[in-house]
């Protein structure tokens, strides 16, 4: 049987599949025919024949595939089905898509095609015969210099000709750099990635300025800041890879994503010179420039990078120029690591067997204990969160981002009463998002309230207040009443400004359109 087809336009974002009409999947029956992930195995998808899989994310799984029409092995990246529905995800999902399609350099992972089969969204993509550099530098440990310069000069190019058409990563790692056998270094995941069109007068953002996403390992001080990003804060990412790839190690590690984003913010990383003494001072150089706290201080863009290599003789046509050099530990390293396999013994393995018997014995009684002292029946269902108040208010911040509770987002507020806009503003912000998620109009509507009265000052903001005091308003009431206020606030809404807003007004705009819909129908008995 042929796999259902959204009727969705190939690129184009179709929001309500699988669920909606237009596909041919029976509403009240999808979740029955619509396979389980682990049974794409060995199964056609459409045009593909999938062999297995080949990777796996938070957001979407990836599969190796055989596109029969043209007979070609490509990389199947498929969104998990329980994200289908979620908006957010399947904007950046396609917009993923889109980002890398409008490009073409070989330094970028092509995209073949983006569709919607069996209820699951799909990137069709370049395969890539080869292993990612984290993959790479867990293998062999710190890299080779020239094969660090040979990644760092491949990825400036390709970035490059991203930045010149408006897109910013914002998630450059080592687990997104794949490394071919051919030694050709390329670029993806771009599900992060801040994209400007050629044909949008605005940029069209899937996280607002304020939301941290991206690696805490890899992320520049901007970025852990919820500041607005550009190319600059990539560079800063592909810097810190580079480090990475060089030592054997990130700069900075931590017991938290919140004390390592810290340390992006406050702390210097280790001088490379020290770490590695082969490293040559112009290449150190120009990795610590790149790393520099201040946006202002590091290279402006990727062809500055180029330039500084190719000013110091690190260019791919010199590369076999250079001496072999790889850290003068690495030898020892591997030596030390097969002896300790080979000493492996039955005396060993006993001894091992005994540890582990002592260990979970202990551990037993230490879980029952954990248990009778930190999950007490009297203790009450919920407790408040005890939220510390920091030192600056950009350390406030930057601790709500990774606490996400409604808490540590009023601690912001509270504890910096000073800050009247900037930071106290972009706290009720992500207040009103956790509200609006969690369908809690009463604590909403006096922000959505507070908001609408901005609109003298900023009528951005007043047309957020609209919506979501429609929103609030249609919740909980089909009051013929509530259903005409809810109405004349919508109709306070320039539909110019609904596509140029930021996605969390078209979120709650949408459900604000829909639920108006519905309540009008159920008026009219339709």
């Amino acid at each position: 049987m042929p796999p259902a087809r959204c009727a969705a336009p190939t690129l184009l974002l179709h929001t309500r599949c699988p669920a909606c009409s237009p596909c041919a999947v029976p509403k009240e029956n999808k979740y029955d025919i619509i396979p389980a992930m682990d049974d794409l195995v060995d199964r056609e998808f459409g045009d593909y024949h999938i062999i297995r899989r080949i990777g796996s994310g938070a957001t979407a799984e990836v599969f190796l595939a055989e596109q029969r029409s043209l007979g070609r092995r490509v990389a199947l990246k498929i969104l998990k089905k329980d994200l289908a529905n979620d908006e957010t995800c399947l904007r950046r999902f396609v917009r993923e898509a889109k980002a890398i399609a409008a490009l073409n350099h070989p330094g970028l992972v092509q995209i073949f095609q983006t569709d919607c089969l069996d209820g699951y969204w799909f990137i069709a993509q370049e395969y890539i015969q080869g292993e990612t550099l984290q993959q790479e530098i867990q293998r062999s440990g710190a890299l080779p210099i020239q094969q660090v310069i040979n990644i760092l000069w491949q990825i400036a190019a390709a970035f490059e000709t991203a930045a010149e058409s408006g897109i910013v990563h914002r998630d450059i790692k080592p687990e997104n750099v794949l490394i071919g056998k051919d030694g050709l270094v390329k670029v993806t995941d771009f599900g992060l990635a801040h994209v400007k069109f050629a044909t949008e007068k605005t940029e069209s953002v899937l996280t607002e300025v304020g939301m941290t996403l991206g690696t805490p390992l890899y992320m520049s001080p901007e970025q852990a800041q919820g500041h607005k990003l550009d190319h600059r804060s990539d560079i800063y990412s592909l810097g810190i890879t580079c480090w990475h790839a060089l030592v054997g190690r990130p700069p900075f590690s931590g017991g938290t994503a919140l004390s390592v984003a810290l340390q992006h913010v406050n702390s210097q990383p280790p001088p490379l010179a020290k770490q590695r003494p082969d490293i040559p001072p112009a290449l150190i150089a120009i990795v610590e420039r790149m790393i520099e706290k201040k946006p202002e201080n590091r290279f402006q863009n990727f062809h500055d990078i180029l330039l500084a290599l190719q000013e110091r003789g690190m260019t791919p046509e010199n590369l076999a120029l250079m001496p072999k050099s790889r850290p003068a530990n690495m030898s020892a390293r591997r030596a030390l690591q097969q002896a300790l396999e080979l000493r492996r013994s039955r005396f060993g393995k006993t001894v091992t067997a005994l540890l582990v018997i002592v260990f979970f014995s202990l551990f037993g009684f230490s879980s029952g204990l954990a248990y009778r002292t930190w999950f007490k029946p009297e203790l009450p269902e919920s407790i408040a969160l005890d939220i510390p108040k920091k030192s600056t208010v950009e350390e406030q911040w930057i601790y709500a981002c990774f606490v996400q509770s409604p808490e540590a987002w009023q601690a912001v507020i509270e504890h910096f009463p000073e800050e009247n806009y900037r930071w106290q503003h972009k706290a009720k912000r992500q207040l009103i998002r956790y509200y609006y998620f969690n369908n809690d109009s009463d604590k909403s509507f006096p922000l959505f309230q507070e908001f609408f009265e901005l609109g003298s000052i900023y009528p951005e903001e007043q047309i957020l207040g609209l919506a979501g005091l429609a929103w609030c308003t249609l919740l909980n009431s089909s009051d013929p009443q509530d259903i005409q206020r809810a109405q004349d606030y919508l109709s306070g809404i320039p539909l110019s400004l609904v596509f140029n807003s930021d996605e969390l007004f078209r979120q709650i705009f949408d459900a604000a359109t829909k639920m108006l819909r519905q309540k009008k129908g159920e008026l009219l008995g339709v």
